[in-house]
């Protein structure tokens, strides 16, 4: 999905998702019947230039629109593409759901601060993540690095650890920007790479070469 040119818009009870291809997105974050999407999003409502979704387990909302609006979606999601609110939670994502570690309240902002800032750029041209597959401001041409990226943890540690774009000093100052990073959170240089911290937690951003 980081290959698609997204803007994201956090909300108080809802997480925007602004892209020019919105039903291409919608496919990779609601499941349909496949190990794609993310466990218990189901898809509750279609207007005409959106995708309202809500997960069956925590109620959270998310958006996925266009700007400006895309046509609206003639027909309906049945046929296997992707699962609407009828479709009760499945075993299968029940067990996805209760593989994942619990996380302290402070991981769970930092990892939603990562998430928000995806594609996020700084004015001055200092730092940019590029939705995390390219550098915006073209300072390199060559990455040695492989994709993938692997993220874990449990309560208030978590590691995440990619070799590829966008440099790991680029997302530890997104996530403490003064303008733009989370309140109260600090980047620490270490051996391998950053931590980022707040409060009892942090995440650990890490290189695939050790």
């Amino acid at each position: 999905m980081t290959h698609y040119d997204l803007v994201l818009s956090p909300r108080p009870d809802n997480l925007v998702v602004i892209t020019s291809t919105p039903s291409n997105v919608l496919q990779y974050l609601v499941p349909r019947g496949k190990s794609m999407g993310l466990p218990g999003l189901r898809l509750e409502e279609t207007t005409a230039d959106s995708y309202q979704l809500r997960h069956l387990v925590i109620d959270a909302r998310m958006t996925v629109t266009d700007r400006p609006p895309v046509s609206p979606f003639i027909g309906d999601f049945d046929g296997g593409r992707v699962w609407n609110v009828e479709q009760d939670l499945t075993d299968a994502e029940g067990e996805a759901l209760s593989d994942i570690p619990p996380m302290t309240d402070d991981a769970a902002i930092l990892l939603s601060g990562l998430m928000s800032r995806i594609g996020l750029r700084d004015p001055g041209r200092s730092w940019a993540l590029g939705n995390w597959f390219m550098d915006p401001l073209d300072r390199t041409s060559e990455w040695g690095g492989r994709l993938g990226r692997r993220l874990w943890g449990h309560e208030g540690w978590w590691e995440l650890t990619w070799g590829s774009f966008p440099f790991r000093s680029d997302v530890a100052r997104a996530l403490t920007d003064p303008q733009a990073g989370i309140a109260r959170a600090e980047a620490v240089p270490v051996r391998r790479g950053w931590d980022v911290r707040l409060g009892d937690a942090v995440l650990a951003l890490r290189g695939e070469d050790g």
